[in-house]
C-alpha cells in the first residue's frame, strides 16, 4: 500500500478494497495480455454459471446484489460470445434457465488458469499457514457481514 493509500485508509474496508481493487487490475491486465475474451464481471458470471445449474437471471441479481439490468447487460455480452445460452424452463415456459456453453467451459478453464497463477505470484512471500489463517479470517468476517444480526 503507498504512503497516499495508508493516510488515508485507516478502515479494514478501506485497506481492503484497495487490496482488491490492486489484485482486479492485475487480473485484468492478465486477461488482456492473454487475449482472454472477458470482463471481469463476466468471468465472475461464468465461475456461478459453472457452479449451480439452473440459475435465471433473478437468481444472479439476488446472489450479487445487483440490479438484473446490469447483469443482463453482462450476460448478453457472454451470450453474443458463444459463452452463455438462454433455454426455456421446461415447467415454466416464461423462466430462462442460463447455461455455460462449452466455448464458455473452456475460456473459463483459461481465465481461471491465469487466476491461479496471479494468485500465487502475489502470495508466494506468505506462508501456506498465514494463507490458511488468513482465509478463515475473512470466511469469518464474510459470516459476520452477511449475517441478520449485528457480529
Amino acid at each position: 500500500m503507498s504512503l497516499k493509500q495508508k493516510l488515508c485508509c485507516q478502515t479494514l474496508s478501506c485497506k481492503m478494497g484497495f487490496t482488491v481493487k490492486s489484485i482486479l487490475r492485475i487480473l485484468e491486465k492478465k486477461f488482456s495480455l492473454e487475449n482472454i475474451d472477458l470482463t471481469l464481471e463476466q468471468y465472475f458470471l461464468l465461475n456461478i454459471l459453472n457452479n449451480e445449474e439452473g440459475l435465471i437471471l433473478q437468481d444472479l441479481s439476488e446472489l450479487l446484489d445487483r440490479d438484473k439490468s446490469a447483469i443482463a447487460r453482462h450476460l448478453n455480452g457472454l451470450e453474443k460470445k458463444h459463452f452463455v445460452a438462454r433455454t426455456t424452463d421446461p415447467d415454466d415456459k416464461r423462466r430462462k434457465i442460463l447455461l455455460i456453453t462449452k466455448a464458455g467451459v473452456q475460456v473459463l478453464k483459461e481465465a481461471q488458469k491465469l487466476a491461479k497463477e496471479v494468485n500465487r505470484e502475489i502470495t508466494r512471500h506468505i506462508s501456506e499457514e498465514d494463507l490458511q489463517q488468513f482465509e478463515a479470517t475473512l470466511a469469518s468476517i464474510y459470516e459476520c457481514t452477511n449475517a441478520e444480526t449485528a457480529c
